[in-house]
């Protein structure tokens, strides 16, 4: 299947991320009001970036990914820290290579925007074992961290090796965001 990879840079591009997972808000695992998740949808929008991820022979939104740079705790002053708000793909493309072509995509985002980021972190719920099986790959990485707090993990990774695990994969190349 062939996608784009679509950075939000435009006013319709905020338009369709934003509906997109707000539609989809339900899905994506963050134990939070729905104001809460509407904060940690539209904060990529103003203290980082955003992507949508378009299958192109429908046309139609496969996933989205929201990051910014930096930390609500330190002010958004550590820039060297990317965290991930919100990553959504739905049901019917989780089988797919999308989720390592959207790592990719990501990777490639970050270093062309902030070359300065060295660690990478994102929080899930701690009570969902899928989540877990899947992210452990992450938190057994070199320099990798994983630690619960309340009903959350938060894992934290070094950006470069996020980097060498994805090229481990053989994929065919997507189109980057410009």
């Amino acid at each position: 299947m062939p996608f784009l990879f679509r950075t939000c840079n435009l006013e319709m591009d905020y338009e369709t991320y934003i509906t997109f997972l707000i539609r989809h808000h339900d899905e994506l695992n963050l134990p939070y009001s729905f104001a809460m998740k509407l904060s940690f949808i539209s904060s990529p929008l103003v203290l980082g970036k955003a992507m949508v991820i378009i299958d192109e022979d429908s046309y139609e939104i496969a996933a989205a990914v929201g990051f910014v740079y930096g930390t609500g705790a330190a002010d958004y002053e550590d820039k060297h820290i990317c965290q991930i708000e919100v990553a959504f793909i739905q049901q019917e493309y989780r089988a797919t290579t999308l989720f390592i072509k959207g790592l990719r995509a990501l990777n490639h985002l970050i270093k062309e925007n902030n070359p300065d980021v060295l660690q990478i972190q994102f929080w899930a719920p701690s009570d969902q074992a899928d989540l877990d099986r899947l992210f452990s790959k992450f938190a057994s990485l070199p320099g990798a961290s994983k630690s619960i707090v309340n009903h959350l993990v938060l894992y934290t990774l070094p950006f470069e090796e996020l980097v060498r695990y994805c090229e481990r994969f053989n994929l065919k190349s997507a189109k980057f965001p410009s």
